[in-house]
C-alpha cells in the first residue's frame, strides 16, 4: 500500500472550493496520520484542455522537516517551502507538466505534479532553481499514465 493511499484513509474533515483562475478549481481537505493532522490542497478534477496521457509521468517532491507543531512546519521551514513552491509555479502549464496534489504534515510537505517528459521537467526545475537556496528536497518519478493515485484521492475525498 503506498504512503498515498494510507492518506486516503485517513482523511476526515472538510473540503471547500478555492478558485484560482476560471479554469481550475482547487479545495482543501484535512486528515490524519500517526495521530498528526494532515492539509491537502488539490485540483477538484482533471485540468481543463489536459489529456492524462499527455502527462504520464507521475511527480513526487518531498520535503522533510522537524517540528514541535504537532508535525506542521515552523516559520522559516513555511516560508522557505512557499519560496520552493513560487519557483515552480510557472512550470504549472498544461504543456509541460500541472501539480495536482500538495500534502502537509507529519514532519514533510509533498507536491504532487504530472509532467509530459520527466527529464525536460527535471532540467527546467533545475534551471529555475539554479540561483536558488539549496533546499532540502527529495524527486521520485513513477510512470502513471492515467493518473490513478490522484483519482484513488479524489475518490476518497468525495466519498466523505
Amino acid at each position: 500500500m503506498s504512503r498515498l493511499t494510507k492518506f486516503f484513509a485517513a482523511i476526515i474533515a472538510w473540503v471547500f472550493p478555492m478558485t484560482a483562475n476560471a479554469e481550475d478549481t482547487y479545495f482543501t481537505a484535512t486528515g490524519q496520520e500517526d495521530g498528526k493532522p494532515l492539509i491537502f490542497r488539490s485540483l477538484k478534477a482533471v485540468p481543463a484542455g489536459v489529456h492524462e496521457a499527455d502527462l504520464p509521468n507521475r511527480v513526487i517532491i518531498l520535503w522533510r522537516y522537524q517540528s514541535d507543531l504537532n508535525g506542521m512546519p515552523g516559520a522559516d521551514a513555511n516560508s522557505a517551502q512557499t519560496a520552493l513552491e513560487d519557483a515552480l509555479m510557472p512550470m504549472d502549464v498544461n504543456e509541460s507538466g500541472r501539480q495536482i496534489l500538495v500534502v502537509t504534515g507529519n514532519n514533510r510537505k509533498e507536491w504532487h505534479w504530472y509532467v509530459k517528459d520527466f527529464d525536460t521537467w527535471i532540467a527546467q526545475l533545475n534551471q529555475r532553481l539554479a540561483t536558488s537556496p539549496v533546499y532540502p528536497i527529495e524527486i521520485s518519478h513513477t510512470y502513471e499514465p492515467l493518473w490513478t493515485s490522484y483519482k484513488d484521492f479524489l475518490v476518497e475525498v468525495n466519498g466523505l
